[in-house]
């Protein structure tokens, strides 16, 4: 088995096998000239055994790690997830009649970039909501309601903008962790003629999918419930429930009647008692939340 090498042990052996070839009468001394020849050689020798050591962890999905652990996993089909645009529904005001061009930019007061993925003419009230997209991707973009109220460049008939909701589905690139448990499950539970594991694998194809249940039967023959979490398992929204239906049904087993839905929130009631500090309802929040 490959074991990593170090200076010491390189250098040790090359003086070995220099004094079985040049005899007993060489100097080994450090600082001598064959010393130095062989302590420089013995240096270059140890980040060859380091590059080795690596190729050997990047060989296998279980060490391996970004670009690497990538093409291993499209070895077997499974695509890193990208990461994805943030959706979010935004209110203008503005002249009635006035068309909301497609690409029109808005933003935040940091410098959140959002383009209108559609074209709308504002309605009689002087109001229209119209949906946009972040400008980058990424969860970064999943910016809180009524944090949208900039025009970068001004727009005819526009005179304002929010967004009475957060933005929403934007997600990160697929980390290492979750494309190699993805990579495994393909593997160890290999999906085939529509099996449960089949809808599991297509379900999680979809970037911003988190957790994937698949129920059997659930409403007679032929038919399949698909229960998706977004990755934060979380509710996943209307725009990621439709996505995963329609890539299950670009590839499902013809004839299956297949159902994608999200969880449905359960409410806890929590009492508790303030014994130190000063009991901020957020701060509570925020606390069971992450517990959760």
């Amino acid at each position: 088995m490959f074991e990593m090498e170090t200076k010491k042990n390189i250098l040790e052996r090359l003086k070995n096998y220099y004094t079985e070839v040049a005899g007993d009468k060489v100097n080994l001394v450090e600082g001598g000239f064959v010393w130095d020849i062989l302590s420089s050689n013995s240096k270059e020798f140890e980040k060859a055994y380091a590059e080795m050591d690596l190729g050997i962890e990047a060989a296998f999905p279980q060490t391996s790690w970004g670009p690497w652990l990538t093409m291993k996993s499209e070895e077997h089909g499974i695509i890193r997830r990208e990461a994805t645009n943030s959706s979010v529904i935004l209110t203008i005001t503005g002249q009635a009649g006035i068309t909301v061009p497609e690409g029109s930019l808005f933003s935040t007061n940091d410098g959140k970039n959002f383009l209108s993925i559609e074209s709308k003419k504002i309605e009689d009230n002087g109001t229209v909501d119209i949906k946009a997209q972040s400008q980058d991707a990424g969860e970064n973009y999943n910016v809180d309601a009524e944090t949208i109220t900039k025009i970068p460049v001004s727009i005819y008939g526009i005179s304002a903008v929010t967004n009475k909701n957060p933005a929403y589905d934007g997600f990160d690139e697929e980390d290492d962790e979750t494309l190699l448990q993805r990579l495994l499950f393909k593997v160890r539970q290999p999906a085939t003629s529509g099996n449960p594991y089949h809808y599991v694998v297509l379900a999680s194809e979809v970037s911003g999918v988190g957790g994937v249940k698949v129920v059997r039967l659930w409403n007679g023959p032929g038919t399949v419930k698909v229960i998706i979490t977004d990755v934060n398992n979380g509710i996943a929204s209307e725009d990621l429930i439709e996505k995963v239906k329609n890539h299950i049904e670009e590839q499902r087993i013809i004839g299956a009647t297949v159902t994608v839905v999200s969880l449905e929130p359960v409410k806890i009631d929590i009492q508790l008692k303030v014994t130190s500090g000063t009991a901020i309802i957020e701060g509570i929040k925020n606390a069971v939340n992450d517990y959760f």
